[in-house]
């Protein structure tokens, strides 16, 4: 079995986002990025309009400055008011050349269609992906005169 060790680096600088998405789940093992159900790009949500996801962002460090800050706006489809979030790339994770991190997101979107998510760090570029939001599809009730209970006879 080969076991990768990292080293340790002094902080380089900035963290610039690379790439980024949303997941039911995510961890770091052993210093690797482990993802359960990414990558989400279609929701499905009850009249609760509620939905837990995991933002993953790719990081990349930079030397120009140390802002470890990545800005998170939420465009709704309707054009109503951005939702805005700004999240702290851990120090350990920044000070990597490439690197992860991930947050629970949990999220109120109540309305259906296209939810743009864009991810800026540093003012650098920026990274940006849809979220299509629709209802849940009815769940299918019991069969028309269906005996439901159990054991009678």
């Amino acid at each position: 079995m080969v076991r990768l060790r990292r080293g340790a680096v002094p902080y380089v600088g900035q963290v610039i986002v690379t790439g980024a998405f949303l997941a039911e789940a995510a961890a770091a093992v052993d210093n690797k990025l482990h993802v359960w159900g990414g990558v989400i790009s279609h929701c499905g949500l009850g009249p609760e309009r509620t939905v837990r996801l995991v933002l993953v962002a790719l990081t990349q460090a930079e030397n120009d400055n140390t802002d470890r800050t990545i800005d998170v706006d939420i465009q709704p489809p309707n054009g109503e008011e951005t939702l805005h979030i700004s999240l702290e790339v851990p120090e350990a994770t920044a000070n990597n050349v490439i690197g992860f991190s991930y947050w629970p997101l949990p999220l109120r979107l109540p309305f259906d269609g296209r939810w743009v998510f864009v991810l800026t760090a540093a003012g650098g570029p920026t990274v940006s992906f849809p979220l299509i939001v629709s209802p849940l599809p009815p769940q299918p009730g019991p069969a028309f005169g269906a005996d439901l209970t159990e054991g009678t006879a």
